[in-house]
Parts: structure tokens; C-alpha cells; sequence
């Protein structure tokens, strides 16, 4: 995890509801959860504050509270946005949110079922709407596989190094595959779909977190995420539940969502925190791409 520019503790933040949104102190702050670029900290029952703990975050800022409260507007399911901002201030230089509080189980420690699995995939269907030339761009994840093929590569390599038994000729070719297909116009997509950013319930999806890295890009992306998450057993349900999505999964888009599972489960499985590590390796285990020799 990234070190933090600031510290956003219970005090500052009661300090910074009591300033700009007084009616919500009563409520009281609760836990306190720390991510890569936010801090989330409970409010009453039904409420979040969510701030930026690093200067990378002011474009999750703009993602999060300019973008998101638009795109939400018609979705289905849960997700965490904003209902109050927060104003700058000499500790935290940046706009924050209040934000609702959504109940589940990470998808890390809870896995979707395959109602779940179609619950997802309906949920992706709403988030893959046409993106405007002015929508934002995550500088990693909007750019073609074509384009990252070479820090895939780097990827691999380290994975190799490191004593993992894939197989990186195996890896590369259907990464490739998928790298030359033609994609197809950019939609909104979200470009993080890991197990800490889907929250369960029952095994139904109760919620997507995170909306930091979206942006416009490839559907792919996303579909690839989810096969990393709910494996090739549920990949299926996703896609019966995805199938009302404007973007056509035909052969050739099915290799590019296969390239996006390797890249994001070679990404996975080349960081260092165990649980992230974890569920790469066992995501490159369900592609079968591991060296069986």
C-alpha cells in the first residue's frame, strides 16, 4: 500500500463534518478503513466519509464526485455515491464525500454465487453505456492490450523469476490473440473488479466499491476482471446476465475478455499483498495457462 500524504483520523474528520455539514455529526464515526488512495470511515448507521489519503486521488476525486453521481442515476444495484462533499482544508487538501454505507462481505472472502455471478454481469451491462470524448481515462487500463503488452510481458517475467509455474509461452500467445482483435468503442467501464471492490451478499452482489480508476475503455476489461473473480465455472452466468449489453460477445470479443483475465490476473499475482497475490494465482490456476510439467 502506498504511503499516505495526510492523516485523515476520526478527529479531523469530526472537526470537518462539524464545519461543513454539521446536521451529520450526531450521527458519529465508527471504523475505520484505509485503501490505496481513501480513507472510508463509518457515520451512523447508514453513512460513510470518504476521503483521499494521497495526492494521486485528486483524479479519483473527480471520477467520484463529478462522474459517478451521473452515471448511477438509471443502475440497478448498490454503489457508493456521493450524497454530500466536503471542502478543502489545511490538513486535507482536497474535496471528500459522504457517502452510503453499503452492507456485504468482500467477494475475497465470500464468493459469488451463480445467481451472483448474473447479478454481476447485469450490473456491467449498466455500466457499459456509450463514454463521452470528454469522459476521464485511466492511464493503464483504457489503453489497448496491443499498448500494455509490454508491461504484461514485464509481468510474466517477474512471475517466472519468482518461482511461479506458469507457462509464459502458453500465457503470451493468448494474450496476443486477444491483443489483435479489434476492439470496439469505448464505454464507460470500471477497471478495478476485484474481490475487495464487490461486495456479497448470500452470494448475490450487494455492491461495487471503488470508482477511482473509471473511466472509458474496453467492456473486455471489465468482463475479464469478473472471470478473474468468479472463475470459469461462473463466467458463464455472468455473460447470461451481461447478455442484454449493447457490446456483441462473439468469438473474437471473448478472446480479448480472455486477455484481460491473463493481464489482470498476471497483475494480481505479481503484487506483493498475500491476498491479492492469492487470488491472481488462483485465477491464472482456473485459465489453465500454469506449466503442468
Amino acid at each position: 500500500m502506498p504511503q499516505a500524504d495526510v492523516s485523515v483520523t476520526p478527529e479531523l474528520m469530526s472537526a470537518l463534518l462539524e464545519r461543513d455539514h454539521p446536521d451529520l455529526v450526531p450521527l458519529g464515526l465508527g471504523e475505520v478503513m484505509e485503501g490505496w488512495d481513501c480513507v472510508t470511515i463509518r457515520l451512523g448507521p447508514d453513512l460513510a466519509v470518504r476521503v483521499p489519503r494521497r495526492a494521486h486521488a485528486a483524479d479519483v476525486i473527480v471520477r467520484e464526485h463529478v462522474w459517478l453521481p451521473r452515471l448511477a442515476q438509471e443502475w440497478t444495484f448498490a454503489a457508493p455515491v456521493p450524497v454530500r462533499i466536503g471542502g478543502p482544508s489545511e490538513e486535507i487538501p482536497w474535496a471528500w464525500a459522504v457517502v452510503p454505507w453499503i452492507e456485504g462481505s468482500l467477494a475475497f472472502d465470500a464468493p459469488l454465487s451463480g445467481r451472483g455471478a448474473s447479478d454481476l454481469g447485469k450490473a456491467l451491462a449498466q455500466v457499459h453505456v456509450p463514454a463521452p470524448e470528454d469522459a476521464p481515462r485511466n492511464p493503464f487500463r483504457s489503453v489497448s492490450l496491443a499498448e500494455r503488452a509490454e508491461r504484461f510481458d514485464d509481468r510474466v517475467e517477474r512471475l517466472v523469476d519468482s518461482g511461479v509455474a506458469i507457462d509464459a509461452d502458453l500465457v503470451r500467445s493468448q494474450y496476443r490473440a486477444g491483443a489483435v482483435r479489434r476492439r470496439p468503442p469505448d464505454t464507460w467501464a470500471h477497471l478495478d473488479l476485484h474481490g475487495a471492490n464487490v461486495l456479497t451478499d448470500g452470494g448475490r452482489l450487494a455492491g461495487i466499491l471503488d470508482w477511482g480508476d473509471m473511466g472509458a475503455g474496453d467492456p473486455a476489461t471489465d468482463l475479464g476482471h469478473a472471470w478473474c473473480l468468479v472463475g470459469s465455472s461462473r463466467m458463464r452466468d455472468v455473460l447470461k446476465g451481461y447478455g442484454s449489453a449493447q457490446t456483441r460477445i462473439d468469438e473474437a470479443a471473448m478472446q480479448r475478455v480472455r486477455a484481460e483475465a491473463l493481464a489482470f490476473a498476471v497483475t494480481l499475482a505479481a503484487l506483493d499483498d498475500a491476498t491479492y497475490s492469492e487470488a491472481g494465482r488462483l485465477a491464472l490456476a482456473d485459465l489453465e495457462v500454469l506449466d503442468r510439467r
